[in-house]
């Protein structure tokens, strides 16, 4: 009987130690992996749409399936009635370790579909199907390393005020399935002042959502 107890008592320990390392690299796992996320650079991104490629048929599969070209179409001289070419169109992974095809960037060239400005659109694929999560009348200059799947981004927005233009340097931030405003960053390539930011922020993001900037 005494045999028994111990037996079980090795086995019940056993399992402990079992699950207690198991537990432990699960942790480790996650600490690395933020930390193989915070060893990345800060990537400062300029598109030139006619030096751009596409790796793969992947990318002209992908427009397809958003219905954002014309699939007839061979030229790529025509902005109102665009091919799937890569001189319109410039995709970005979504997050570092995810296919393609289940969520991505896609920076769109000013003009395409009689549109004036560059737009950025945010695509993730729920439930087999591709859903634009956000969509900003501007263009990415930076990815930023974060602590979670999704690197922060850096959005540039353009308008027109009194004839004056203004540019703002907007940073986003992934949260409840979409990237959402954290705050703006600069003006006219002029540094926000870190006790303005808040108020200079509040302000920019109204000017965001009356002229339509984010959709």
């Amino acid at each position: 009987m005494k045999s028994k107890k111990l037996i079980l008592g090795a086995v019940i320990l056993g399992l402990t130690i079992i699950v207690f390392f198991m537990f432990q690299k699960k942790d480790q796992s996650k600490v690395e992996n933020n930390h193989e996320n915070t060893k990345r650079k800060v990537e400062f991104i300029s598109t030139d749409f006619n030096e751009n490629q596409f790796e793969s048929e992947e990318e002209v599969n992908l427009l397809k399936e958003i219905s954002i070209c014309d699939t007839v179409v061979t030229t790529d001289n025509n902005l109102d009635q665009p091919a799937c070419s890569p001189k319109f169109f410039r995709f970005f992974k979504l997050r570092n370790t995810q296919a393609l095809s289940d969520g991505f960037m896609l920076q769109v060239r000013a003009g395409v579909n009689k549109f004036p400005t560059r737009r950025l659109l945010i695509f993730e694929r729920e439930n087999g199907k591709l859903v634009k999560v956000n969509g900003f009348v501007g263009y990415i200059i930076e990815r930023r390393p974060s602590q979670g799947n999704y690197d922060d981004i850096v959005v540039r927005f353009f308008e027109r005020y009194y004839e004056q233009k203004y540019f703002y340097n907007c940073l986003f931030t992934w949260k409840n399935g979409m990237y959402q405003f954290k705050s703006c960053e600069a003006i006219n390539e002029m540094k926000i002042k870190s006790d303005k930011a808040d108020s200079v922020s509040t302000e920019v993001l109204k000017i965001l959502n009356e002229k339509q900037l984010l959709f």
